[in-house]
């Protein structure tokens, strides 16, 4: 098969979709990439992001010129890509508990990741995917969206995040591929002090970011989101908070009440987490988190016709900073596949397989590390046991202590 003739139906431009198109850009093959959203970052809420072990595979799907750009929207831009350790800290004294090493590691904010992956590629926004059908011939797939608009291509591929539309139909039904909520009351928050002496207190000790860890078992993060106006100008720096716990709070609380609750939970914290969570202005917005997983688990790929990427294959909880990072490796191996395929090397439907056969495993397998870890951090008398405190941010092998009950099974 020619170039000519693949033509491959990517729905969900996230990061994950943006990647996947990039490396299909690169490598000659047609793509047509849909968003459900009506444009970029639609969504207000921003978070940052870590890319570590999986850094050198963004390399080789980007091209030379968009990958030239990354160390331009690091949070940090001091330090862009950088080695060393990441601070795990005591919440409740400010004294350090871990530093987890990483190698060439940068953190991103999703909203600068997003527009650097979208580079030249063509997005057709506002399109919400309502089926997919294959034709009879065994040769392709037409995707229907709510508009109207039919497409027809040579494989699907489901980008499409946690609650993924593609995934409903791999799995057959809606109930199958629905997440599984992880019960916690995770806020995010976008912060600017608006003073320099305070965000330079902040971020005195731990330059980009810190994961706080309390004995009341709940956990405070911050880390530097952007620097607006340069690293001279910290009245201006934006940072990246986050608070969470086990358990369910009320959800239609106002973003007023969830500030005062977790101004409340700060009081007893030590420095630098206690000031940083009390500073916030008054106006801050406080969002509450969803966060659900869906185990990773074999779907019928209609021959090689349809296939998952990313958050769509294996969403998981974020406290060990993989997410992104499969997400990464995920596009990188399909690519390899679908290369091949251009090729004449090997059948889609062989592709397919192969990239499958290794990345439902390891979803799988993180998925439920991740899941395991969520619990644990939020566990004092475990934390010290957790795979982020065994493991570090290298991803999981052979990981054989997983609990049935904490994956749903």
């Amino acid at each position: 098969m020619t170039a000519q003739d693949l033509h491959v139906i990517v729905i969900g431009a996230g990061i994950t979709g943006l990647l996947t198109c990039q490396g299909l850009k690169k490598a000659g093959i047609r793509y047509s990439l849909f968003e459900r959203e009506t444009s970029m970052n639609y969504r207000s809420n921003e978070w940052t992001m870590a890319i570590h072990w999986a850094l050198p595979l963004v390399k080789e799907i980007l091209p030379a010129d968009v990958w030239d750009k990354i160390p331009d929207i690091a949070c940090n831009p001091t330090v862009g890509i950088h080695s060393g350790l990441y601070p795990i800290i005591n919440a409740d004294t400010g004294d350090l508990i871990t530093g987890v090493p990483y190698k060439d590691g940068l953190r991103v904010p999703r909203s600068k990741m997003r527009g650097l992956c979208a580079e030249g590629i063509d997005c057709q926004y506002g399109k919400t995917l309502v089926d997919v059908a294959f034709n009879e011939s065994g040769k392709g797939v037409i995707a229907t969206f709510s508009d109207g608009t039919l497409v027809s291509g040579t494989i699907i591929i489901g980008t499409d995040g946690p609650r993924s539309r593609v995934r409903e139909t791999a799995m057959g039904s809606a109930e199958k591929a629905a997440v599984t909520k992880f019960p916690i009351f995770h806020t995010n928050m976008t912060v600017s002090y608006g003073d320099a002496e305070k965000a330079l207190y902040v971020r005195k000790k731990f330059p980009t970011s810190y994961l706080a860890l309390s004995q009341q078992n709940l956990h405070a993060f911050q880390s530097i989101s952007s620097m607006p106006d340069g690293p001279d100008h910290p009245e201006t720096w934006i940072f990246h908070m986050a608070m969470a716990w086990m358990g369910e709070s009320d959800n239609k609380m106002s973003y007023p009440e969830r500030l005062a609750l977790i101004k409340g939970k700060a009081e007893s914290l030590g420095e630098p987490a206690r000031s940083a969570f009390l500073w916030m202005p008054e106006e801050t917005e406080v969002h509450k988190a969803d966060i659900s997983y869906w185990v990773s688990q074999p779907w019928n790929n209609y021959q090689g016709k349809l296939t998952l990427v990313g958050d769509a294959a294996h969403p998981m909880p974020p406290y060990r900073g993989q997410g992104l990072n499969h997400c990464i490796c995920d596009v990188s191996h399909l690519l390899k596949g679908i290369t091949e395929v251009r090729d004449g090397k090997t059948a889609l439907v062989d592709a397919v397989a192969a990239y499958e056969n290794e990345m439902i495993p390891r979803g799988t397998e993180e998925v439920s590390c991740s899941v395991e870890n969520g619990e644990m951090l939020h566990d004092w008398n475990k934390i010290q046991e957790s795979p982020v405190f065994r493991r570090g941010f290298k991803p999981m092998d052979g990981h054989s202590n997983v609990r049935e009950e904490a994956v749903g099974a």
